[in-house]
């Protein structure tokens, strides 16, 4: 590993102004076009890279410049000469997302930039992409051409890979050199938006002397093209670390290794909505409803965690409901006034202070959500939506039967839901592992869809429960894997010299396959899995885009509702055939077994049941601590 510091410090800069120490690039590159410079202060020497790391880099960042820039979402690939890189519209075709209906709008067609003749350089390949703000209402979307350089002393070797992708591999010569040009569609200095640097062109070169990996001999070098000899501030702060996120990013190997689908840097994210659906869906419910709310905010927490959280999983369910059942929010159909009427509904389990139930209701689509304490938020929205808030415990029905809770003294749900009513578990923590199996028992003939997001773990009488290591989980090959059944690994290990960047490794650690047989809330999600696989369901995983470090989301039933919502028509609703009747009651089987099992470890279902009441009745009592009569040192462990 290359020591540290072959990173630039950006505060310890040579104290002279960058347009003091600009010079002409055309002893470093000679191009076709006059005006571009460079500056010792825009060099790194010394870097272990190779040429094909640099460049993976390089279309890494392209593909995925919102981490370089805060004030971006992402970027549309309009055109890639390689065919490697889709555009939005392949990307919905992929996930067979559907359009909201009306007229059919032509894909955009964007003519690329021409590029700048480089002198023993061939050009490689041509990326035309649209840069996404945060913010539509304050900047606009960017086109940008980019064009990839190979120097021609060593000329890519291209390919045809199995897919159809066009491949290409440098061969080891003494001297390799990899150039990025990046050119805006823009007429003049005042059409730059603000997140973009103040540029007719940027680019990029890595030159590598030598055909030895790591052997510390390669240079990048930042290139500009200014508007004029002007050279703010503001732009040489933006050069500078810029050049820092491509050394560093090329040193972790943080680009995708080989895999040339860098729009897809995680096979959980963005795998079942596009990115671009719940990005463009999340800006438009956060102009809309997020003022407001933060404005109105009646809890004593911070208002903008929990609404900026709660808009995010609002817009990833619209839209994994359009591709579902081929609705769309009431506002995109101008046809469309109340309720949309092919959509089966919805319940938001837990709901806390019902922003997720509010923004859905006032999007048009049905359905209500309960919580075992009313909150001060519900207050703040319309009446008719405080009617479809509910102060109720809930019982699952398994246990309601063991016991019977006829009365108790307080409003309860024991998961009769409608049949085809979509389930929301969202940081629901008792519910959670129980999710799956609601689901299942209340619709056994067609198990209910669910997302669940998993938080706190808990076992299914509600007391705080670490699960065990899942069986097989030590043939994985994980490198923290315990060998002995009676050691648990530690929950959220911290690196004993206190080195962040390893602290960082493992909380990133905690979001991938690892995950599940390292830390209580992989645990936790890998139990909900099992469960709900258990219960008979094909499970999905995916990272949701909330701002939460808890952001597994857990999907259930998806594939299964849309082939029923698709073979039979969004007119009508799916009725169960009379051949699932049998299957219904091995449903019921499964998840009994599985109630049983869990329970067994807290003496039976009957005790588990017992412990579940009280604490449910005491969410009631004390303000969201649930309190319980039985000694939790009798239950079993």
């Amino acid at each position: 590993m290359p020591n540290r510091k072959n990173v630039r410090d950006l505060s310890k800069l040579s104290g002279k102004p960058l347009k003091e120490t600009v010079e002409d690039s055309s002893k470093f590159l000679e191009l076709d076009s006059d005006g571009w410079l460079t500056s010792p202060d825009l060099c790194e020497h010394g870097l272990p890279f190779s040429a094909d790391g640099f460049y993976e880099t390089a279309v890494f960042l392209m593909a995925n410049p919102n981490i370089t820039s805060s004030h971006l979402f992402r970027a549309d690939i309009l055109f890639d000469s390689c065919g490697i890189l889709k555009t939005p519209q392949q990307d919905e075709t992929l996930a067979g997302a559907i359009r909201a209906p009306g007229p059919e709008i032509p894909e955009t067609q964007v003519a690329a930039k021409a590029a700048p003749r480089v002198r023993e350089f061939d050009l490689i390949r041509t990326v035309i992409r649209r840069l996404i703000p945060r913010n539509q209402n304050l900047d606009k979307p960017l086109v940008q051409t980019c064009h990839f350089y190979r120097s021609r002393a060593s000329p890519p070797e291209r390919r045809d890979a199995p897919n159809g992708e066009c491949e290409s591999n440098v061969q080891g010569t003494p001297h390799q050199r990899v150039l990025t040009v990046y050119l805006p569609h823009i007429e003049s200095q005042d059409d730059i938006p603000f997140y973009h640097p103040q540029l007719r062109g940027l680019a990029t070169l890595y030159d590598l002397h030598g055909s030895s990996e790591g052997s510390g001999s390669g240079t990048m070098s930042l290139h500009f093209l200014p508007f004029s000899c002007d050279i703010p501030q503001r732009l040489e702060r933006t050069l500078h670390i810029l050049l820092n996120f491509y050394v560093r990013l090329t040193r972790g190997g943080q680009s995708t290794s080989g895999n040339e689908d860098t729009n897809k840097p995680s096979s959980f994210k963005d795998n079942l909505v596009p990115r671009h659906l719940v990005q463009d869906t999340y800006a438009r419910l956060k102009t809309l409803y997020a003022a407001d709310l933060c404005e109105n905010w009646a809890e004593s927490t911070e208002p903008s965690k929990h609404v900026y959280e709660d808009l995010a999983i609002t817009a990833f369910l619209i839209e994994l409901w359009r591709m579902m059942y081929g609705v769309v929010p009431a506002k995109e159909n101008p046809n469309q006034h109340n309720n949309i009427p092919t959509f089966p509904g919805f319940v938001d389990m837990a709901c806390g202070n019902g922003v997720l139930v509010y923004v859905l209701l006032m999007e048009g689509y049905s359905g209500w959500g309960f919580d075992a304490r009313r909150r001060k938020s519900w207050s703040i929205y319309p009446e008719w939506v405080q009617k479809q808030l509910a102060e109720k415990i809930f019982i699952p029905k398994p246990f309601a039967d063991a016991v019977g809770v006829d009365d108790i003294g307080v409003d309860i749900t024991t998961g009769g839901f409608p049949r085809d009513t979509f389930i929301i578990s969202n940081h629901a923590d008792e519910l959670t592992v129980w999710t799956p199996l609601i689901a299942a028992l209340a619709s056994p003939e067609s198990p209910l869809p669910f997302l669940a997001i998993p938080c706190c773990s808990h076992s299914l009488s509600g007391s705080r429960y670490r699960y065990p290591l899942p069986k097989g989980s030590k043939q994985k090959g994980t490198k923290n894997a315990t060998h002995n059944k009676d050691e648990q690994p530690e929950q959220n290990p911290q690196a004993a010299s206190g080195d962040l960047k390893a602290l960082r490794a493992a909380k990133q650690e905690e979001k991938t396959e690892h995950s599940m047989w390292t830390s209580m809330y992989g645990l936790l999600t890998a139990k909900t899995i099992a469960v709900a696989e258990e219960a008979g369901y094909q499970v999905e995983k995916t990272m949701l885009r909330i701002p939460s470090t808890r952001n597994m989301g857990v999907v259930g039933g998806r594939q299964l509702m849309a082939q029923q919502w698709r073979q039979l028509g969004a007119s009508s609703v799916p009725t169960p055939a009379e051949s699932r009747a049998a299957e219904a009651t091995q449903v019921v089987q499964k998840v009994m077994h599985v109630v049983e099992r869990e329970c067994a470890r807290e003496g039976g279902i009957h005790l588990a049941a017992r412990i579940w009441i009280e604490r449910t009745r005491g969410l009631q009592k004390d303000h969201g601590k649930g309190t319980s009569h039985i000694d939790d040192s009798q239950i079993p462990q």
